[in-house]
């Protein structure tokens, strides 16, 4: 199972394993602050009265969406108080709900020349410039709310998806850790801390966190989806699936919802089950190219073959698409024997993405059936350019050129063999690790440590040595050798740096 995440304006993506399809979920990681309307003394009980129901009446009114009459009704509130910055931040927020942005400076600037003191007002400019891409202004803002009142979970929220989309992700987790803390029931800022824990492959740890989210908040879609895309990675398919179900069942007319669920069941191997939520997908959103690209995928899947080919020429044809779509359209018209298509779609993939190695290879591929070797060999020596440990690509190039290029086959197929050698070693390697683990489970630790001690010997400089190093220093400490543990473990913080459950062991090791 490969994982992708993305942060872009709280979009995130997912693919899953079956198939490639592919996971989408947009989740709003920044929401406004609930706002506190305060009495305002007066002279006249009726107008006093007044100026505390308006921006009360507002404020309801956005609750239920109505966001123009909310707007209309905050400026009675202003005329009726118009010394009362609450008001202007009650409006500044409902402006925003509208989008316009001008307006809302305009509002939050003029409360906070009423109060200066009031931290709401400093988060919403904060959400405001970080909408304006102007981050350093938006992190000050921030920060001064949290000074402002020490206690503010929001403030500390944005301030921690601030410094996420920054890469200062020490910060953020720690930013978020003390919004929970503040709010215990703040279900964003757990959603928020679940997904970077899961985007540094710390699994157990985001499944709890977004478990405790999802307790506290089980209606909330985004965070219901953050969690089945983190149980999908731990290969806890049938708990994802339930989550991916009631995220559906909360907002059946999401079509990326359907997507999501789809994507679960066909990697559940429930092909059926992926094909009537894909099909909901693309009814509920008929320009979503990734809805008819899952589609397509699923029908190939059943050996729908020209359903498939319908589906996936649909996805290339609408907006962002993807090399992946052209790549599959080509291979899915390969097998029908339609090779110029073939071909035209695998052109098609390499121009959206000219230095991606498998591409070229596949191009390559083709061209050699289409009797182009010339183009064939162009592809495959791009391929090894830029991924020269390439081993089907050296094979196929060397092979190409064994009559042209004697010399320069001989060295291909040299460089081919030593990888297949490499290769091997991994495999052995891998296969010991796994016997000694198991050993380890059972509490043999002196077979456990003889096996770890020969897989790294099998190993040598192959791509599992880290890991290797890092399995026998924690079985060393688990059998108590603190001295051959701690010696293991610091190999292994050369090789895997900044590793968590190392630094973890290694600072117990210290203590003691």
């Amino acid at each position: 199972m490969y994982s992708r995440w993305l942060e872009c304006a709280g979009r995130k993506e997912y693919k899953g394993r079956v198939a490639g399809l592919r996971l989408i979920v947009v989740s709003a990681l920044l929401l406004p602050s609930a706002f506190c309307i305060a009495y305002v003394p007066s002279s006249d009980s009726q107008t006093a009265e007044k100026s505390e129901q308006l921006p009360q009446d507002a404020e309801t009114l956005l609750q239920k969406g109505q966001v123009d009459a909310a707007i209309a009704e905050y400026r009675r509130a202003i005329a009726a108080a118009p010394r009362d910055a609450r008001n202007y931040y009650g409006l500044a927020v409902a402006l925003d709900r509208a989008g316009a942005l001008h307006d809302e400076r305009v509002a939050l600037e003029h409360a906070l020349r009423l109060d200066a003191s009031y931290a709401p007002v400093h988060n919403q400019l904060g959400l405001l410039n970080m909408k304006e891409a102007k981050q350093i202004l938006a992190a000050a803002e921030f920060k001064t709310a949290i000074e402002l009142d020490p206690h503010y979970a929001e403030a500390k929220n944005n301030l921690g998806v601030l410094m996420r989309s920054q890469g200062e992700n020490g910060k953020a987790e720690a930013l978020f850790r003390e919004a929970v803390a503040e709010n215990a029931g703040y279900a964003q800022a757990m959603t928020n801390l679940g997904s970077l824990l899961a985007a540094e492959a710390r699994l157990p740890e985001a499944a709890e966190v977004l478990r405790r989210a999802v307790q506290t908040d089980p209606k909330n879609v985004d965070t219901l989806t953050e969690s089945a895309m983190v149980l999908m990675r731990m290969n806890r398919k049938a708990e994802a699936v339930e989550e991916f179900r009631a995220a559906v069942s909360g907002a059946p007319q999401r079509a990326e919802m359907h997507v999501n669920l789809g994507i679960a069941l066909a990697d559940s191997a429930d092909l059926d089950g992926a094909l009537r939520e894909f099909t909901e997908a693309t009814r509920l959103e008929p320009e979503s190219g990734v809805a008819h690209y899952n589609r397509g995928r699923v029908l190939a899947e059943m050996n729908r073959d020209g359903e498939a080919k319908v589906e996936l020429e649909k996805a290339v044809q609408l907006k962002d698409v993807e090399a992946e779509w052209w790549s599959v359209l080509g291979a899915q018209a390969r097998k029908m024997g339609e090779k110029d298509e073939a071909l035209r779609a695998l052109r098609k993939a390499v121009a959206l993405e000219p230095k991606n190695a498998r591409r070229q290879y596949a191009l390559g591929q083709e061209l050699r059936e289409a009797g182009d070797i010339d183009g064939a060999v162009a592809a495959w020596r791009s391929a090894v350019a830029l991924q020269p440990a390439y081993a089907d690509a050296l094979y196929a190039l060397s092979r190409a050129l064994a009559r042209t290029e004697p010399a320069e086959s001989r060295e291909l197929q040299s460089r081919f063999m030593n990888l297949q050698t490499q290769q091997r070693a991994t495999d052995d390697a891998q296969t010991i690790g796994n016997s000694a683990l198991n050993a380890a489970a059972a509490g043999e630790w002196a077979t456990a440590i003889s096996q770890l001690k020969k897989a790294i010997e099998r190993c040598g400089e192959c791509s599992v040595r880290p890991q290797l190093h890092k399995n026998l220093g924690l079985v060393y400490c688990r059998s108590g050798d603190l001295k051959n543990g701690e010696s293991e473990l610091l190999e292994a913080d050369k090789l895997l740096p900044g590793d968590a459950d190392i630094a973890k062991a290694l600072q117990m090791i210290r203590v003691r």
